[in-house]
């Protein structure tokens, strides 16, 4: 019979660290010709429109990756909870 273990309290402390690394971040410089040379901002808008998207798609990856790290903890208290009182309730064991 195999083992397994998982530590929840793991998974939950990364799910965090992932809504931090996923925190609100500083939006492009608003004020006019702050950049400098119209040139330069040109350059900065054209890479914005490509940043943003990509950047709104890992940001939503990170989110979901946090949920199911989130949910996994909580799949695997619950199975765990309910193999333990399958156990006190002398159940035959499944396994």
């Amino acid at each position: 019979m195999k083992k397994v273990h998982v530590d929840t309290g793991q998974l939950r402390l990364i799910a965090q660290s992932l809504s931090e690394v996923n925190a609100e971040r500083p939006s492009s410089p608003s004020a006019p010709g702050s950049l400098g040379a119209a040139r330069v901002i040109g350059a900065f808008d054209e890479f914005d429109g490509y940043w943003s998207p990509a950047l709104r798609a890992v940001s939503e990856s990170v989110v979901s990756l946090r949920e199911a790290l989130a949910s996994a903890a909580d799949v695997y208290e619950r199975r765990d909870a309910d193999s333990a009182q399958a156990f006190t309730l002398g159940a035959p064991r499944a396994f």
